[in-house]
């Protein structure tokens, strides 16, 4: 005698919802391994400090890297910088919270850096493209002492990743001073091997343009924008995938901005956050496959891929 396997409706809806949680889980395609490529500027320690990144006044600052320092980064989408204290630092920096009303940063091809001029648009090869805007909060004690040389401080993640494509660099910093005290980053000195031929520097305050020691800087890049510069951890959650609507960001960290981009590396939405889960409305989205660029409170960024119906 055959026996009939019969379900409830209140079974039928569990097993339902089982199937759709095991289908999210699938469809999610969350990008969640390692995969940054970093390099440091210049390879070698040397004792020397520039205090054009974190002064407290504005400045200009504009850095030439030879393309021979950087062709671990060729083909790659360039998305942060950082700079760290000198050796000689007996304390981490900021004391307190610092923050700089405004902080860009510029990207472009150069000259070789044999060839700098005292004049920043001379230096400059083809267009700029600006890809960091707005103000910068760096959290207390962010770039850390007691090394030689010390760690990388604070990741300054830009708005929009940059495609590198092997050429001299032009990294240039605009910004309008901080509320805290300045500190010194670690640099090359202008006497330093190789400055003036692998890399040079330049900057102003409220006179003319000047020659400048070289900031030790760490220039962080992905493969592509659906590749993670950091893990995703079971406690972040992205859904629904695809979405119609809304999307729905859920996370133990504290994400503090998100930026949607095209598959072609533009920037089509940002949002900035203020709470542990996010809404963001995709309705206006053309359908079609886009990255979402999450970006925590230390400055680390987090990718995944997503589909707009």
């Amino acid at each position: 005698m055959k026996r009939k396997l019969l379900f409830t409706k209140a079974q039928e809806k569990i097993a339902l919802k089982v199937y759709l949680f095991i289908w999210l889980l699938l469809s999610l395609n969350v990008t969640a391994f390692k995969a940054q490529t970093s390099k440091v500027v210049p390879e070698t320690n040397t004792s020397g400090t520039f205090l054009g990144p974190y002064t407290n006044t504005a400045r200009t600052y504009q850095m030439i890297i030879d393309d021979s320092q950087l062709t671990t980064l060729s083909g790659k989408y360039l998305t942060s910088i950082e700079f760290r204290l000198p050796g000689s630092a007996t304390a981490s920096w900021p004391a307190s919270n610092a923050t700089f009303p405004s902080y860009e940063v510029f990207l472009s091809n150069g000259v070789d850096p044999a060839d700098r001029q005292l004049n920043f648009a001379a230096n400059v090869v083809g267009t700029q493209t600006k890809v960091r805007t707005g103000s910068l909060l760096i959290p207390t004690g962010a770039l850390t002492s007691g090394s030689d040389p010390n760690a990388f401080g604070y990741v300054i993640t830009f708005d929009t990743p940059w495609l590198y494509n092997g050429t001299n660099l032009v990294i240039e910093i605009r910004h309008t001073g901080s509320n805290v005290n300045s500190t010194s980053t670690h640099a090359a000195t202008t006497s330093a091997s190789g400055y003036g031929t692998l890399f040079t520097a330049c900057w102003q305050g409220t006179g003319s343009v000047l020659q400048g020691n070289f900031s030790f800087v760490k220039i962080n890049s992905v493969d592509a924008l659906g590749v993670r510069s950091a893990e995703i951890g079971a406690e972040l959650s992205v859904y629904p995938n695809p979405a119609k609507e809304f999307i729905y960001i859920k996370s133990g960290q504290d994400m503090v901005e998100f930026h949607v981009f095209s598959m072609a590396g533009q920037k089509v939405f940002s949002h900035r956050n203020t709470s542990k889960t996010s809404q963001l409305n995709v309705s206006g989205l053309s359908k079609g496959s886009y990255i979402l660029q999450m970006i925590d409170k230390n400055g680390n960024s987090h990718s995944t891929k997503f589909i707009k119906e």
